[in-house]
């Protein structure tokens, strides 16, 4: 496990992103990205329901269609999901044009207003039009 605090201009430039939470209460946040998978994904959430915790998952599209009994597991079990595109595409090999198209792909599978980059990567110009 790592953790990352993201530039500062950064948040300049994408007010509406959330950059932190407030720290009047302990608390963690669960995310998982690149599911619902097969060895993986049923282990965690077996895990997260023992404990009674919720987690988003940031769901790629193509492994939301091999697993849609994953994904409606995921959503029963009242955790959120986030779009993680369609093909977990690298941003920057990727045209702007393709990589929306990825995005909105996925949209219609995750129907959420949440958004991770694979990688925790994308072009600034991606990121402008993501927030159209």
């Amino acid at each position: 496990m790592y953790f990352v605090k993201s530039p500062f201009f950064l948040r300049w430039l994408y007010p509406k992103s959330i950059w932190n939470m407030p720290r009047h209460e302990k608390k963690v946040y669960l995310t998982f990205d690149d599911g619902p998978i097969p060895e993986i994904t049923p282990f965690i959430l077996d895990i997260l329901k023992k404990y009674q915790v919720k987690a988003t998952f940031f769901c790629v599209g193509e492994n939301i269609k091999k697993n849609p009994h994953l994904f409606q597991r995921i959503l029963a079990e009242g955790h959120q999901v986030g779009n993680h595109t369609y093909n977990h595409l690298k941003g920057w090999e990727t045209n702007d044009e393709q990589y929306l198209a990825n995005v909105a792909k996925c949209q219609e599978l995750t129907q959420t207003d949440l958004f991770r980059p694979p990688y925790a990567r994308a072009t600034k110009s991606q990121l402008r039009q993501l927030y159209k």
